[in-house]
């Protein structure tokens, strides 16, 4: 039975705006896939400072990330990030983000996972995702898929925004990988490209297109639920949820009720 790895790079304290609500985040994030209908997967928590609320089940384990967290000033690469990254938090966190992958992508190829999945720590599956993956990977033997549809969930509001193509493009949680694809690199490595596979998102498909020669394929309904708060760090919420004219009358054109049925499926609280 194909089996699928679900990699959650958990924040450290040192980046965390609000730890204990960080961690019931990653709490809600890790149900929504322990509720998934097809059920051969496991959880790998990568985290450099244990999250507050642990789950007890055999489909979930937490690693400690063994190369630790380097604030900034200790980077030894920093100056060459920065050229890339723009601003000394984003450095800090997609570095810490990029390598935590890593080690959970190896830790999941050593447990003979076929399928590798990053999933941020405030974003919710639906529960069919790994179904229709699991079905469809007997087709020509898939080398894997991407989100190209999905929502944004403001935290206590009545509606959904619909992303109605490319979510790739505005969110990290929408590739899954077969494992051969998934290539570990060396830890004592600086350069950013051993790491930055799952990371850079928004060009993850065309990349593997053109140096493997490897399709992925779009999943065809809305898998993702991609949660707004204080503390993401593409600032989505800004960007979809200012009072701009843009964005007021994108939500409007694109809302949907959050009834029942969505809060079930994608396990909305």
């Amino acid at each position: 039975m194909i089996r699928f790895a679900i990699i959650i790079p958990f924040r450290p304290n040192a980046e965390s705006v609000n730890w204990n609500k960080e961690s019931a985040l990653l709490q809600q994030t890790i149900q929504s896939v322990l509720r998934q209908t097809f059920t051969s997967f496991k959880v790998f928590v990568v985290y450099t400072d244990a999250p507050s609320v642990v789950i007890d089940d055999a489909k979930v384990e937490y690693h400690e990330f063994p190369y630790g967290y380097k604030s900034y000033l200790e980077l030894e690469n920093r100056e060459d990030l920065l050229s890339k990254f723009k601003s000394e938090k984003m450095v800090t966190r997609r570095w810490d983000k990029a390598r935590k992958l890593c080690y959970g992508s190896k830790l999941a190829k050593d447990a003979g996972c076929d399928y590798i999945m990053a999933l941020d720590a405030d974003d919710l599956l639906s529960n069919r995702f790994l179904a229709y993956m699991a079905k469809d990977a007997q087709k020509d033997k898939r080398k894997g898929w991407f989100v190209e549809k999905g929502y944004l969930y403001r935290e206590n509001s009545n509606y959904l925004v619909k992303v109605p193509k490319n979510m790739r493009f505005l969110n990290g949680s929408t590739h899954i990988l077969h494992s051969d694809l998934v290539k570990i690199p060396d830890f004592a490595s600086l350069d950013w490209l051993d790491y930055n596979l799952f990371t850079d998102h928004g060009w993850i498909k065309h990349r593997l297109e053109e140096y493997y020669g490897a399709l992925l394929y779009p999943i065809p309904f809305p898998a993702l639920v991609y949660v707004v708060h204080r503390s993401n760090i593409s600032q989505v919420g800004k960007k979809e949820f200012g009072f701009n004219l843009k964005s007021i009358v994108k939500r409007i054109l694109r809302g949907k009720l959050l009834t029942t049925s969505l809060r079930e499926e994608f396990n909305i609280i």
